[in-house]
């Protein structure tokens, strides 16, 4: 018997829908469902041209990202209950979100992180980032915080982006 599984796009949440702001809650187990909403994200990740994409993005209140720094299939990152342990030095660069579609600003984040976070499987793993890729743990960390990209930017950037923004 051959055994298929369809992956389904999901429909990402755009400002200024309210779960977006809120803090996702810490997940307790990995079981069936959140094995098929990871690769349900993955897929729509992909099918948006994200390089990220959060769990409170597709409307779901669990602490769960996927990443993939060079956007190609097969080489994403999953990371559920991602804490960061430490983080040095700064990097200013530009930064876009699926959840604003068609904005970006100018963020500073930390250069490079140390982290630890569970894998799909539910193994604890621990690593470092640095650069783009700590770029996007960051930016996806700030959506499990209830945060987005223009809470991180100054208020005359902010006004700019909201502006931009509702002219789309």
């Amino acid at each position: 018997m051959i055994k298929c599984t369809l992956m389904a796009i999901l429909k990402v949440l755009t400002y200024p829908n309210p779960i977006l702001q809120k803090k996702a809650e810490t997940v307790q187990k990995i079981g069936p469902a959140e094995q098929r909403l990871i690769q349900d994200m993955i897929e729509t990740m992909y099918t948006d041209d994200g390089v990220g994409l959060a769990a409170p993005q597709v409307g779901v209140s669990k602490r769960i990202f996927v990443a993939s720094p060079t956007a190609k299939p097969g080489e994403e990152m999953v990371f559920i209950n991602l804490k960061i342990l430490e983080s040095s030095g700064t990097q200013i660069g530009p930064e876009g979100c699926l959840s604003l579609p068609g904005i970006s600003g100018q963020v500073q984040r930390a250069k490079k992180i140390k982290y630890e976070a569970m894998d799909k499987n539910g193994k604890w793993i621990a690593g470092e980032a640095s650069d783009f890729l700590a770029r996007i743990i960051q930016h996806e960390l700030d959506h499990l915080d209830g945060k987005l990209l223009i809470d991180r930017v100054d208020f005359l950037q902010r006004q700019e982006i909201l502006s931009e923004y509702q002219l789309i």
